[in-house]
């Protein structure tokens, strides 16, 4: 069965999402692996997790926004094997094909797993899609270990706590949220969750997990035995980048992209998770697994599908909330050579802005509980690359403006 479209989007993640409403206008066709319409995936370790929000307070859209558009069509449950660049022909799994003017590969990534005895034991789940939320809520135990220290571990530890249920979470690395924070932010961290309850493992591996048909113990490496009523596997993921590699398309580390998100075959394009781009902002290029840059780059993506030859040129933040911490971090945080705190850097009443400096420059900052204006000013003063080496006590003090501060 064959299809024709002006454009084509793989994906259905808010960088695909993003896309599609930027050509809302178009004629538009969306593949997604999927069940479901697009949704919003942050909430899923979060408030949907805890049960404060509803099913379908989580997706972008209601159904009948796909509905009634004559001009799009959602293909769900399928996938694109691979993209002929020449003749603009996408292959689906199912046999059909679909004819393309433009196409955008936005197919984000999958969880990374261990590969250990026992990982496919009932009660050993991942977060990465609805479904799999879902399933993690039917849990009724009260001991769980998540086995991963960044952000989809520590947000669910957060979560399963505030539910009551003991949590542990192992982290292979000396210290966790080791790939954006540096040892004295972990730390505190670290303090503050052991105080609400969740405990560590540090510095250790899993060496495999126990049960008949339904785990009960994770082992570390070093011979520590966990109790656990269920798992959650959180080390990161893996792009999905085999459509491309099918394809002929440019890969390492992610699917290839030029300034205007272009890969290396014309009229095709790739934004989110699963994108390698050049970050003016710190000078070096990168794959960058954060909601706000998926979503810039769907709709800069859509933009230049559309002709505009707009570059990339942003600063990809982080936002996340843990308990009653709310955590910002923008730009370069683990390449520095000075630092600046500004607030209260306390386990007791967090409220502080670590500013990252290299070569007197403002490089990056990871904050809690700070507001959006001081944010705002220093996501545009990373961005000019300001050099403020002769104003330091300005970026100390509280009670300056960081707005004023001349670039």
């Amino acid at each position: 069965m064959e299809k024709f479209t002006d454009y084509l989007i793989i994906g259905s993640g808010i960088a695909g999402y993003s896309a599609l409403k930027e050509l809302e206008k178009e004629n538009v066709i969306m593949v997604t692996s999927d069940r479901y319409y697009p949704y919003d995936r942050p909430p899923l370790s979060k408030e949907y997790l805890r049960g404060k929000i509803d099913r379908d307070s989580i997706f972008f859209e209601p159904v009948s926004y796909y509905e009634k558009r004559e001009n799009l069509r959602v293909i769900l449950n399928k996938a694109v094997e691979r993209i002929d660049p020449k003749e603009k022909v996408a292959e689906l799994n199912d046999g059909s094909v679909i004819h393309f003017d433009k196409a955008l590969i936005a197919t984000g990534g999958r969880p990374r797993r261990l590969n250990i005895p026992g990982e496919n034991l009932q009660g050993i789940h991942y977060l990465r899609t609805l479904d799999d939320c879902d399933s993690l809520k039917q849990e009724k135990g009260k001991e769980a270990v998540i086995v991963g220290g960044g952000f989809i571990g520590i947000e669910v530890a957060s979560s399963l706590t505030m539910l009551g249920v003991k949590t542990t979470v192992i982290e292979v690395k000396p210290y966790i949220w080791n790939t954006f924070v540096d040892e004295k932010i972990s730390r505190l961290i670290q303090n503050y969750f052991e105080k609400h309850g969740v405990s560590f493992v540090l510095n250790e591996g899993v060496k495999e997990f126990l049960g008949d048909n339904k785990v009960n113990k994770v082992v570390t490496q070093g011979g520590k035995s966990l109790n656990a009523d269920f798992v959650l596997i959180a080390v990161g993921i893996l792009p999905n980048v085999e459509i491309a590699q099918k394809s002929g398309i440019s890969v390492e580390n992610g699917i290839i992209a030029n300034e205007y998100l272009e890969t290396s075959a014309k009229d095709i394009y790739v934004a989110g998770d699963v994108a390698n781009i050049y970050d003016p902002s710190i000078g070096k290029r990168r794959r960058i697994e954060h909601w706000n840059n998926a979503d810039y780059t769907g709709k800069l993506a859509a933009k230049n599908m559309q002709g505009k030859k707009e570059k990339y040129n942003f600063l990809s933040t982080i936002w996340s909330d843990i308990f009653d911490l709310h955590i910002e971090s923008g730009g370069e945080t683990t390449d520095y050579d000075e630092y600046i705190i500004r607030g209260n850097f306390s386990i007791d009443n967090p409220n502080f802005n670590v500013i990252y400096l290299k070569g007197g420059v403002i490089r990056g900052y990871v904050a809690i509980n700070r507001n959006y204006e001081e944010l705002s000013a220093l996501n545009k003063l990373i961005m000019a690359k300001a050099y403020v080496n002769n104003k330091k006590k300005e970026l100390e003090d509280e009670s300056y403006d960081l707005s004023k501060l001349s670039l």
